[in-house]
């Protein structure tokens, strides 16, 4: 996607958002200002591109409202979603060191959604003259095998039940409580995909833990009438 010229950030708003981000909290005030000049603010509508799969990938994006899907698409069409990107969060930043130059997923705005996006290459220059910079890239880089770690997990060693009952239980705002309310962050069908299950799966586990008494729905909100009930569907 081309970013226009005019874009180039020089609001401090946004040069906030950078400084407080973890990527960039280390740098500098000159180092800061430096990089916030080569940046670009991106704003997308629902289901516009950012980047495609194989396209060069010159820069990684902080979001600062919104949400990012990155997936891929089968040969048969399907889409598979492997990871949801939300404000504050940082994507594609692990490739400046890597061989591979190319964007390896697609990556689509859900919602309206704004983003900046911060040159790599110059990046790397200013945060290898500053330790605690790469420390935090070290940091955040660990923080995402982590989570990726517990995603194989989830997929390999739970069956379908478990995982929708982990995810669910996983977006409620108080898992202390003993109910709650669960916006879904994205359409069913893509929570399916990232859950490796098929949408008519996901339907009829909805409808069971429906029948149970545990949930009931109204579009995208779910009220979770049992938490605990919630947690142990599948075990």
């Amino acid at each position: 996607m081309k970013i226009p010229a005019e874009n180039l950030i020089t609001d401090s708003p946004v040069k906030s958002a950078l400084r407080s981000h973890h990527l960039c909290s280390s740098l500098s005030a000159n180092d800061l200002e430096k990089l916030a000049q080569s940046c670009r603010l991106v704003k997308l509508d629902a289901e516009e591109s950012l980047f495609h799969q194989g396209a060069e990938a010159q820069h990684f994006y902080l979001v600062l409202s919104g949400t990012i899907k990155l997936f891929r698409v089968s040969p048969d069409g399907l889409t598979k979603v492997i990871e949801v990107v939300r404000q504050g969060e940082a994507f594609a930043e692990a490739l400046m060191f890597l061989q591979q130059k190319a964007y390896p997923l697609n990556a689509e705005a859900m919602g309206k959604t704004e983003v900046v996006s911060v040159p790599s290459q110059l990046y790397k220059e200013l945060i290898l003259a500053t330790p605690e910079c790469a420390m935090g890239v070290m940091g955040n880089m660990a923080m995402k095998l982590h989570r990726r770690i517990n995603e194989i997990e989830t997929l390999t060693l739970q069956n379908t039940r478990h995982r929708l009952g982990n995810y669910l239980f996983g977006l409620l705002p108080d898992p202390a409580a003993t109910s709650g309310e669960i916006q879904l962050p994205m359409a069913k069908q893509l929570i399916a995909s990232q859950l490796a299950m098929q949408p008519e799966t996901f339907s009829r586990l909805i409808k069971e833990m429906k029948v149970q008494g545990l949930i009931s729905v109204k579009g995208s909100r779910i009220e979770v009438h049992d938490v605990s009930g919630l947690r142990a569907f599948g075990h």
